[in-house]
């Protein structure tokens, strides 16, 4: 006598008559494509990398950017050191548009 263990899954009818005409194509039952799945699933050593860039920055890089942009908005202008000892108080609007017109000179 054969003991099976009873499997259930709950989904909507869609996903389910999708993962049917699946295991039709494939030619098993379905509860058979559901345990190859779930095996092929869990015998994976690592997660598959997202699509896209890796990060550039490490996470408490990011937060101090994120904290130091949020200071910046807060402001209307920044103090910085100016040749020969002096002091210059820029505005931040312009400069931001001096960076995005050297990003533009860049990319031409």
């Amino acid at each position: 006598m054969i003991l099976a263990k009873k499997r259930c899954i709950y989904c909507s009818p869609e996903a389910r008559e999708k993962m049917r005409r699946r295991a039709r194509k494939a030619g098993m039952s379905l509860s058979r494509l559901i345990v190859l799945c779930c095996r092929q699933a869990a015998s994976a050593s690592a997660p598959p990398e997202p699509p896209g860039h890796p990060l550039a920055l490490a996470e408490d890089a990011q937060r101090r950017l994120h904290e130091d942009s949020r200071v910046l908005a807060r402001s209307k202008s920044i103090v910085v050191d100016a040749q020969e000892g002096g002091k210059a108080s820029l505005a931040i609007h312009e400069v931001v548009r001096f960076l995005l017109l050297c990003e533009e000179e860049r990319g031409s």
